[in-house]
C-alpha cells in the first residue's frame, strides 16, 4: 500500500498533522535507533534527540518498503546540517540517504558541498558522492569526478584543490594555480588535507610534480609538517636553502627546527620552541654553525677569527595577575656578530637590548623595574663600542597620584633609580688619542667603572578658577637625590666642576603659580579657543650642576612641548635650578567643514639664580640648546588637518634675528587608495662657528598607491640635503588577490663607514593562499607580506 500527501513547500512537522504514518517515518529518521550519539566528521556531535525538519512539494512513505520519497525543492535541516535538492529518498531499514540533482549541502564545519548527486547513511557520516565540489569557509575549493565519506575522513578521487575563484567570464576556464591530484582525503580527526601523486599547476600548465603533499584543513591553525622552504644568498655565506619543519607538540606547545645549507659555510642549524600558558608564554631559540671557510670574510674581524659560532636565546611575558607582569628577552652569542651575520630573525639587529623586568599598572600608579644591556653586533674583534654601553643592573620608575586630595589638590609621588655599569670609557676629548675629536670636544658620554642614582620626588597642584575665568594653579615640588659614582677615569679637560668618586647628596624645593585664561571665540561655523599661559618657578640653583655624569638626560631638545614642562631636562641626572619663567599661548580650532586647527607660541626667561642649561654638561646635553641666555629662543607649532590631509611644522627662532635654529615639518595625506608623508628636518650649526660645524638638513618621504584593486605600489626616500646624498631609498611592488600575492621590493642604504659605499639589497616573494609561498634576497619591507 502506498500513503501519498502532496503540499506546497509544507514543514516536516506540518505534513506529518496530515500524515501521522509520515510522521512516524520523519521521527524515527530524526533519532536513529542504534546510537545515543552521533559523532559526524570533523567531530560535530549530533545529539541522540535531534529532530529533522523537512519541506518538499511532495511527500511520499512507501508502507511495504519503508521509503520515503521527498521531491519538488527539498530542503532538510536535521543536526546542524543542511541539505537542498530537487529529490530526496530514505530507506528507512537501511538508513540510506539518496539526494538527486542540484545537491547542495553544508556541513556544521562550514563546508558547502555542490554535487549531481549524493549517497550517505542517515547520519551524514558515511557514504557516496558523484561530481562534487566543495567550498570550505576560507573559500578554498575541492573538485573530483567522486568521493567517498567513512571512518572520519572523506576521499576524493581525481581531485583539484585551489584557492582562487573561478572566472565569472569563463568559469571553464583553469584558476591562477591549483593542484591536481589522483586522491585528495581530507581528514576530520586530524584536521588535514592530504593530496596523493599531485601536480602543481600554473595557469593550467604543469609546473612540478608532487608525489604527496599535506596542508593543514581551513580550521587547523597548527600542523606538523616541512613549511615552505626559503632561499638565500650572499658574498660571504655563498647560495643557501633553508627547509623549515614544524612541529605541533601539544596545543599549548610546538617548535621550528630549520636547517640552512649555505654553499660556502656549511649548515646552519635553528631550533625555535614556544610554549604558551594560562598566564603568559616563552620562546627559546638556538642556532649554531660550524663554519667551512671563515677566510671568505674581512680578514681581522669576528667573522672570520671565529669557526664555531652559535647562539641562545630566551623571551618570555608572564602575567602575574591583571596589574602585574613579568617578562624578559634575553641573548648570548659565542661572538659578537654571528645574529647579525646569518640574520638569526629577532636578534640580527645592529643593536640587540637583552633585559628583564616587572611592570605593574592601575588607575593611578605605574611601576617599572627591569635590568638590561645592548649587544652591538659589528664586525670589530674587539667590539670597542659594545664595551661603551651601559650594563644597568636595575632601573626603577615608580609614580603614583594619590586618590584623595590633599589640602584640596593632587599629590604625586615619584621614585627613579639606576645601578649601572661600564667597561669602557665613552670619551670625546682634545688630547690627541684615537678617540680624540675635536669639533666635539669635552664629551663624556659614559664612564668605565659604577655609577648608581637615587631619586624621589613629590609634586602638590591645585587649580582654582575665578568668576571670570581665570585659572590659578599653585604647584608645590621638593626632591632629593643620593649619587654614587665609582668610575676609574677622572675628566681631565672638562669646563666644569667635577664632583668626583664617592656618594652625593642634592636636594631641589620648588615653588611655582600657572596662570592661564582660556577664552572661547565662537562664529559661523566654527569655534576657537585661545589660552594664554604664563608659569614662574622659584628655587634654589642646582646642586653640583655638570658635576655628575650624565646617564639619562642627554636626549634634550628645546620646544612647545616642553616650555611649560617644570623640570625641561629629559631625565633625572640634571635638574633645573634658578627663577625661571615661562610665558606663551596656546590655541585650537575646530570648524564644522571638519578642519581641525592648532598652533603654540612662547618664550622662556631666566629670573635669578644658577642657569643649570649655561653651566658646563659632561655630556653636552645643554649645547646649543636655547636656554642658555637670560631671554630664551622663541618656540612654536601650528598645524591643521582636513579630510584626509595633514599639515604640521615646529621650529626654535633665535632670540635675537629670529634665525630658525630647527625646524621639523611634517605633511601627510592618507585617503581611499593613496597615503603619503613627507618630513624637513633642519637644525643650524651652533654660533659661534666651529670649523666643521655644519648645518644638518634632511627630508624623508613615503608613499603608497593602490593603482588597481589587486595591486599597489610604495616607495620611500631619505636624502642629505648637505651632503647631497641619498641615506635610503626604497621602491615595492605588490600583488594580492584571493588566491595568490607577489610581491618585488628593492632597498639602496648609503654605508656611513665609507663616502661613496652603498648597500643594495632586492627582494622578491610570490605567496600562494594556503600554501604557503618563496622569498629570496632578504629585503625586509612589510609590503613583502601578504595579508592572507
Amino acid at each position: 500500500m502506498v500513503a501519498g500527501v502532496r503540499r506546497s513547500r509544507v514543514d516536516a512537522f506540518a505534513g506529518v498533522l496530515c500524515a501521522g504514518v509520515a510522521l512516524c517515518t520523519i521521527f524515527s529518521f530524526a533519532a536513529p535507533q542504534a546510537a545515543a550519539q552521533i559523532v559526524a566528521p570533523g567531530g560535530v556531535s549530533i545529539a541522540e534527540d535531534a529532530k529533522m525538519l523537512l519541506a518538499a512539494d511532495e511527500l511520499i512513505y512507501n508502507n511495504d518498503t519503508g521509503v520515503v520519497i521527498a521531491s519538488g525543492g527539498v530542503q532538510i535541516d536535521y543536526g546542524n546540517y543542511k541539505l537542498v535538492a530537487d529529490r530526496v529518498e530514505y530507506d528507512q531499514n537501511s538508513g540510506r540517504v539518496q539526494a538527486f540533482g542540484s545537491v547542495e549541502m553544508v556541513e556544521p564545519s562550514g563546508n558547502r558541498i555542490y554535487a549531481d548527486n549524493l549517497d550517505v547513511t542517515d547520519d551524514f557520516a558515511d557514504g557516496f558522492v558523484n561530481a562534487l565540489r566543495i567550498e570550505t569557509p576560507d573559500n578554498t575549493r575541492i573538485a573530483a569526478e567522486s568521493a567517498e565519506r567513512g571512518g572520519g575522513q572523506t576521499s576524493f578521487n581525481n581531485g583539484i584543490y585551489t584557492a582562487c575563484e573561478a572566472c565569472e567570464e569563463n568559469p571553464e576556464r583553469a584558476p591562477f594555480w591549483q593542484v591536481k591530484a589522483k586522491r585528495v582525503i581530507q581528514n576530520g580527526e586530524t584536521k588535514t588535507i592530504r593530496l596523493e601523486k599531485a601536480t602543481f599547476e600554473l595557469f593550467g600548465m604543469p609546473i612540478a610534480y608532487l608525489p604527496f603533499l599535506e596542508l593543514p584543513d581551513y580550521d587547523s591553525k597548527r600542523k606538523s609538517g616541512f613549511l615552505t622552504p626559503s632561499y638565500v644568498t650572499s658574498e660571504n655565506l655563498g647560495t643557501g636553502v633553508a627547509v623549515p619543519y614544524y612541529w605541533a607538540i601539544s596545543p599549548y606547545m610546538d617548535a621550528t627546527f630549520t636547517g640552512t645549507g649555505y654553499s660556502n659555510q656549511g649548515f646552519l642549524g635553528e631550533v625555535e620552541f614556544r610554549q604558551n600558558f594560562a598566564n603568559g608564554e616563552h620562546t627559546l631559540r638556538m642556532a649554531g654553525i660550524s663554519q667551512l671557510q671563515p677566510g671568505d670574510f674581512d680578514a681581522d674581524t669576528s667573522d672570520a677569527l671565529v669557526t664555531r659560532r652559535a647562539l641562545i636565546a630566551s623571551k618570555g611575558q608572564y602575567r602575574i595577575n591583571p596589574r602585574w607582569t613579568f617578562g624578559w628577552d634575553g641573548m648570548l652569542q659565542t661572538d659578537n656578530n654571528f645574529a647579525r651575520t646569518y640574520g638569526i630573525a629577532g636578534y640580527s639587529g645592529s643593536t640587540v637590548k637583552s633585559e628583564v623586568y616587572l611592570t605593574g599598572l592601575s588607575n593611578r600608579s605605574h611601576f617599572d623595574l627591569r635590568a638590561y644591556r645592548f649587544d652591538i653586533q659589528d664586525a670589530d674583534e674587539n667590539n670597542v663600542a659594545e664595551k661603551q654601553q651601559a650594563s644597568v643592573h636595575p632601573s626603577l620608575d615608580y609614580k603614583r597620584t594619590f586618590s584623595d586630595p590633599v589640602a584640596g589638590g593632587e599629590l604625586s609621588f615619584n621614585v627613579n633609580s639606576y645601578s649601572l655599569s661600564r667597561s669602557e670609557d665613552d670619551f670625546t676629548v682634545r688630547d690627541g688619542s684615537v678617540l680624540a675629536d675635536p669639533l666635539n670636544a669635552d664629551r663624556y658620554k659614559g664612564f668605565a667603572g659604577t655609577n648608581s642614582r637615587l631619586s624621589t620626588e613629590l609634586e602638590w597642584k591645585r587649580t582654582f578658577t575665578t568668576t571670570n575665568g581665570l585659572r590659578l594653579t599653585p604647584i608645590l615640588a621638593a626632591r632629593g637625590d643620593v649619587n654614587s659614582v665609582n668610575v676609574d677615569t677622572l675628566p681631565t679637560d672638562y669646563n666644569g666642576s667635577f664632583a668626583g668618586n664617592g656618594s652625593h647628596t642634592r636636594g631641589m624645593v620648588t615653588a611655582g603659580l600657572e596662570t592661564s585664561y582660556p577664552v572661547l571665540v565662537t562664529a559661523a561655523g566654527s569655534s576657537h579657543v585661545i589660552e594664554p599661559i604664563a608659569q614662574v618657578f622659584v628655587r634654589p640653583d642646582e646642586q653640583m650642576a655638570g658635576g655628575i655624569p650624565n646617564e639619562d638626560a642627554q636626549s634634550f631638545v628645546f620646544d612647545t612641548t616642553s616650555l611649560f614642562e617644570r623640570d625641561k631636562f629629559s631625565g633625572f641626572d640634571r635638574t633645573e635650578g634658578g627663577t625661571r619663567a615661562n610665558v606663551g599661548f596656546r590655541y585650537t580650532g575646530s570648524f564644522d567643514n571638519g578642519l581641525q586647527t592648532q598652533a603654540a607660541f612662547g618664550q622662556s626667561y631666566h629670573l635669578a639664580g644658577l642657569n643649570s642649561f649655561a653651566t658646563p654638561d659632561l655630556s653636552q646635553a645643554t649645547r646649543n640648546a636655547g636656554l642658555e641666555d637670560r631671554v630664551s629662543d622663541f618656540v612654536g607649532m601650528g598645524g591643521f588637518s582636513f579630510n584626509g590631509f595633514s599639515l604640521a611644522a615646529s621650529a626654535r627662532f633665535d632670540k635675537d634675528d629670529f634665525r630658525a635654529e630647527r625646524t621639523d615639518v611634517r605633511a601627510a595625506y592618507s585617503k581611499d587608495r593613496i597615503s603619503t608623508s613627507m618630513t624637513y628636518t633642519e637644525i643650524k650649526a651652533p654660533r659661534p662657528f666651529v670649523a666643521g660645524d655644519e648645518d644638518r638638513r634632511e627630508v624623508t618621504g613615503y608613499a603608497s598607491l593602490k593603482v588597481h584593486d589587486y595591486w599597489r605600489v610604495a616607495a620611500s626616500a631619505s636624502y642629505d640635503l648637505v651632503d647631497r646624498k641619498f641615506n635610503t631609498n626604497a621602491f615595492g611592488l605588490l600583488y594580492e588577490d584571493e588566491c595568490f600575492a607577489f610581491a618585488l621590493a628593492y632597498e639602496n642604504t648609503r654605508d656611513d663607514s665609507s663616502t661613496n659605499a652603498r648597500d643594495w639589497k632586492v627582494g622578491a616573494r610570490l605567496s600562494f593562499r594556503t600554501l604557503g609561498g618563496l622569498g629570496a634576497g632578504g629585503v625586509d619591507s612589510p609590503l613583502l607580506q601578504p595579508s592572507f
